[in-house]
């Protein structure tokens, strides 16, 4: 008999298998990464898009990390016998949404920037000046009249709740007749009594 359930085999890396990076992880240049021997070799327009990244406040993350020669190992020794890593990098332009630009590096221009157990800063040209201000205050009879509103409860909170009635601030005890009131005209008024 066959069994209905296939064998899945998964790679993954761990962080010092991979080259000392992870998916996710929070990463910055190097100092001096444009005197490096492949930023020299690099095309100009690769040279440029890197110094774009380096030059803005985003939060710069690792989008995948690659070994330079695919496995040729089972897919249990993925990294066993790489010699060097290659890492994707991207910016992100809000939690978990990335800009759509990923540049391949050599792992040895790159490192992490700071902890990676927390979430990082949120970038200055992310921020926005916040003028609400939410201090509660107790509601006083100038902020609950309004002569236009020609019956808008809506803008006026003490209607809403029944504070401003005078006469009905209570509840009735005894059973009211409303004045125009009549019985309901179905087989069902028998049997309301």
């Amino acid at each position: 008999m066959t069994s209905k359930f296939d064998t899945i085999f998964e790679s993954n890396f761990s962080r010092f298998q991979g080259g000392g990076f992870l998916t996710g992880d929070v990463i910055k240049l190097k100092d001096g990464w444009e005197r490096d021997e492949w930023s020299q070799k690099a095309p100009a327009q690769v040279i440029d898009k890197i110094k774009e990244i380096a030059g803005n406040d985003l939060v710069t993350r690792v989008s995948s990390v690659k070994t330079i020669r695919p496995a040729v190992n089972s897919s249990v020794d993925q990294a066993a016998g790489a010699d060097d890593f290659h890492v994707d990098i991207t910016q992100e332009i809000a939690p978990g949404r990335f800009n759509g630009v990923f540049i391949t590096l050599p792992q040895h221009l790159i490192e992490l920037d700071g902890a990676n157990d927390t979430l990082p800063d949120i970038p200055d040209s992310m921020k926005r000046e916040e003028t609400v201000d939410i201090k509660p205050k107790e509601i006083s009879s100038e902020d609950s009249t309004n002569e236009d509103s020609s019956g808008d409860q809506f803008v006026d909170p003490k209607s809403q709740t029944g504070t401003d009635d005078k006469t009905n601030r209570k509840m009735a005890e005894d059973n009211t007749t409303l004045p125009g009131a009549t019985g309901a005209q179905s087989y069902t008024a028998k049997y309301i009594s």
